[in-house]
């Protein structure tokens, strides 16, 4: 599975999971060519190079996710993190290899999340993310990985 890290998210851990033979890419470091651009948009271009995206923007990614499903029209994923449980710091620097290299591993598919949202954390166990409010699984989200 390819992945682009957000702007939010330190390129040291794109640069170290690239050491370790994963396509990970961050938007700081490695795709100027994404900079400033509004966040539907980066969803396009991902989805064509068959790329996820790892946010810690849920506000702004979840519409954008059930906008894409609503039009029939695919992504190839999105994991959600929070600051609570991996934090965006040096220090956590560490955590987040961790936690997307055992991801990486277990899901090397380009579309092991296509069209679907999971969350991200420390623990290194990708879960389903739950809507807000609702304590229901994003739309056509799937706790599998087929």
């Amino acid at each position: 599975m390819k992945l682009l890290l957000d702007e939010m998210i330190s390129p040291a851990i794109a640069r170290r999971l690239r050491e370790r033979g994963f396509d990970v890419e961050a938007v700081r470091r490695d795709r100027p060519d994404l900079e400033a651009l509004p966040d539907a948009e980066i969803v396009r271009r991902l989805a064509l190079e068959r790329r996820g995206i790892v946010t810690n923007d849920v506000a702004d990614f979840e519409p954008i996710h059930r906008r894409v499903l609503a039009r029939d029209e695919e992504h190839y994923g999105m994991l959600f993190t929070d600051d609570a449980t991996l934090p965006r710091s040096r220090a956590a620097v560490a955590d987040w290899v961790r936690a997307l290299e055992a991801f990486l591993i277990e899901h090397p598919s380009d579309d092991a999340l296509r069209n679907r949202v999971r969350g991200l954390d420390n623990e290194a166990a990708p879960h389903p993310y739950r809507l807000p409010g609702t304590g229901h699984r994003s739309p056509r989200s799937r706790v599998d990985y087929r």
